[in-house]
């Protein structure tokens, strides 16, 4: 299950950054301080999930990918977007404190990947494309699944790191930095609050 606490009211899509690196990482950062009281869903409603996908690239130019319209088919594709965001989260911050990773977030990856590649075919350009019946509201989930993987399988892995204001974001992102010392999801957001809250204590 998810645990994100509650929710308070979003930024404007076109608003939300995009500090992660990687496509996976930033739909992981779609919860704005994850440690906080009080968190922020970006993508709290179907509607501002596909405008994410678009702004973030897990859908691309010419996909019409349109939110469900129905009550049911809604809340089930929030209830699976909540669902993987959340174990993603756990994967990728098992391989940051190297420790084996949940077996729920294993399968639901898994789960992910296994309808991922059943969407995807073989054709005469040599290449894999996605078939024509998969460009609906889930191939974003696809796509950011096949994006952990190639994260998790590839050595650019011992770059993934978590933002060092552990307090309240909870953000993760790839220090590609040349000296790998990368602290912060930015330097304008929580460094300098970080910075201004140790500046504040040293003051008499």
């Amino acid at each position: 299950m998810c645990s994100e606490k509650c929710y308070r009211p979003a930024r404007p899509v076109a608003a939300i950054r995009l500090d992660g690196g990687r496509l996976c990482l930033d739909f992981v950062n779609t919860i704005h301080d994850r440690y906080a009281v009080e968190v922020e869903d970006y993508i709290c409603e179907p509607e501002r999930f596909v405008q994410w996908c678009v702004r973030a690239g897990a859908c691309r130019s010419g996909e019409h990918i349109a939110a469900p319209e129905g009550a049911g088919q809604r809340a089930e594709l929030m209830r699976k977007v909540r669902t993987l965001r959340h174990h993603l989260h756990a994967l990728l911050t098992s391989r940051i404190d190297g420790v084996p990773p949940p077996a729920d977030a294993v399968n639901c990856l898994d789960q992910w990947l296994h309808r991922a590649w059943a969407s995807r075919s073989l054709e005469l350009d040599g290449q894999m494309h996605w078939r024509d019946d998969a460009y609906n509201v889930w191939l974003p989930l696809k796509r950011i699944a096949l994006d952990a993987l190639d994260l998790i399988s590839n050595p650019s892995v011992s770059q993934l790191r978590r933002c060092a204001n552990t307090s309240s974001c909870g953000w993760l992102f790839l220090d590609t930095s040349k000296n790998q010392r990368r602290r912060w999801c930015a330097m304008e957001t929580c460094g300098t609050v970080v910075k201004m809250k140790r500046y504040r204590r040293s003051q008499p």
